[in-house]
């Protein structure tokens, strides 16, 4: 339990035990009316306060990002800084010459390391062979260590005595176990010096001689037909160059890594009462599975849940109160499910409850756990109240009414959303025979 609520709820205890202790000339009526004054008082201060963890949480992360982006600007240049996204976790050496991308989306893991000097390339090349194998092998908690944009918002957090709930992923399993196939190190050595092999030349020294036994990823790749792993050297300003080396996921990255999840997306659809195929559409559609996913919203893991709105709620609906939940809570793989299939219980069974056709409403709880109930609404009516716009909802078939948020729904993010959700539910509806609604 948060210290906050602890309080209120002393306050609360407190409150009661005086009135009931109160003197015989209050009546009952006018105590009860006290009371209800008082704890209306506490639920406004509850809000407040948990309005202002927000907005401090918000301010820690837009200071952090811009003190992280100036830093990877003064070592990378201009035009040259990659944070993490949706899609894409991002992440850094400690003197950020070196970065890690895994791309969710596109499907590929690349490592980056910049240099000057070619008499680098020694450190330069041990540096990336150590990043690739870390790829395949960092857990959850590993992850976090090198998230250097929540440190640095955290820290501020500290300084400024704002406590927010923020529960690590301990979890020992490689966040990347079923989405890789890493090469043995002497593979990645010989792409890499195929790579820097006029650099090699330049400096006199005579590149060894490949071992015909070590089989390249290049080769392995070609006899599975798949892409290659490859390696590249790239001029940069500044009189610097870049090593990038690019190792594809497998290609059945999407569905190994939506089978991870399958055990706790059960449960959750089952506890919730939704199809699995829908929970597993909108972790696609959110972040195609990175479970390090980021927003400037923000938003944050899997489902990508917001902590001031969707994420607050969720946690109320499942817990019982009120907290402001920081960026690892939300990157803990099973808690982000647990709360993102809590949200669309919500949207499904009180904010959008009124809409009488299951299908009609499904749609309009997809819209609007990307935009809100009140942007649905206005799809439909001049106004954001739901119960207004359920009226002539109701009166629609559920194909008109997909059409109609399709077609006027305020925002084209959400109108692409909704389709994105829709056409992914498909993939996954096997799924839904293994939960009994």
């Amino acid at each position: 339990m948060a210290i906050q609520d602890l309080i209120i709820r002393t306050r609360i205890i407190w409150i009661a035990a005086v009135l009931w202790y109160s003197p015989c000339s209050l009546s009952e009526e006018d105590s009860f009316e006290t009371l209800d004054a008082l704890l209306e008082a506490q639920f406004q201060y509850t809000d407040e306060t948990l309005e202002a963890d927000y907005q401090a949480l918000d301010a820690a992360l837009k200071k952090a990002y811009k003190r992280f982006k100036n830093e990877i600007e003064d070592v990378w240049g201009e035009g040259e800084v990659v944070l993490p996204e949706k899609s894409t976790w991002v992440d850094y050496s400690l003197n950020r010459k070196l970065r890690r991308r895994f791309d969710f989306e596109k499907g590929f893991v690349q490592i980056e390391r910049i240099f000057k000097e070619d008499s680098e390339l020694d450190n330069v090349t041990r540096e990336i062979q150590l990043a690739v194998q870390a790829a395949a092998a960092d857990t959850g908690a590993d992850l976090s260590r090198k998230d250097t944009l929540w440190q640095y918002a955290s820290q501020d957090l500290q300084n400024r005595a704002v406590t927010i709930e923020n529960t690590v992923d301990t979890s020992q399993r490689p966040v990347m176990a079923d989405l890789l196939d890493i090469p043995e190190s002497a593979a990645v050595l010989t792409v890499l010096k195929k790579a820097t092999k006029p650099m090699q030349q330049s400096l006199g020294l005579s590149p060894q001689q490949e071992n015909p036994a070590v089989q390249t990823s290049s080769d392995t790749d070609k006899q599975a037909n798949r892409p290659e792993m490859t390696a590249t050297v790239i001029a940069m300003a500044n009189e610097q160059k870049k090593i990038m080396v690019t190792i594809p996921l497998r290609q059945n990255y999407l569905s190994s890594a939506a089978a991870a999840y399958q055990p706790k997306v059960l449960i959750e659809a089952a506890r919730q009462s939704l199809p699995p195929s829908l929970l597993y559409a909108i972790m696609e559609t959110e972040s195609h599975f990175n479970p390090r996913a980021r927003s400037h919203i923000p938003a944050f893991g899997l489902m990508q849940l917001v902590p001031a709105s969707g994420g607050v709620d969720a946690y109320q609906h499942l817990y019982g109160e009120k907290l402001v939940l920081g960026p690892d809570y939300f990157y803990n793989a099973d808690q982000n499910v647990e709360l993102g299939a809590a949200y669309l219980n919500l949207l499904n069974t009180r904010y959008l409850k009124s809409i009488s056709n299951s299908l009609s409403r499904t749609y309009c709880v997809i819209a609007a756990y990307n935009t809100g109930p009140g942007n649905v609404a206005r799809a439909f009516v001049d106004s954001k109240s739901v119960l207004v716009a359920s009226r002539e909802i109701n009166k629609l078939t559920p194909e008109v009414v997909f059409e109609q948020l399709v077609q006027r729904l305020p925002y084209k993010e959400t109108r692409h959303y909704l389709q994105k959700v829709t056409s992914a539910q498909k993939k996954y509806q096997e799924m839904d025979q293994l939960v009994r609604l």
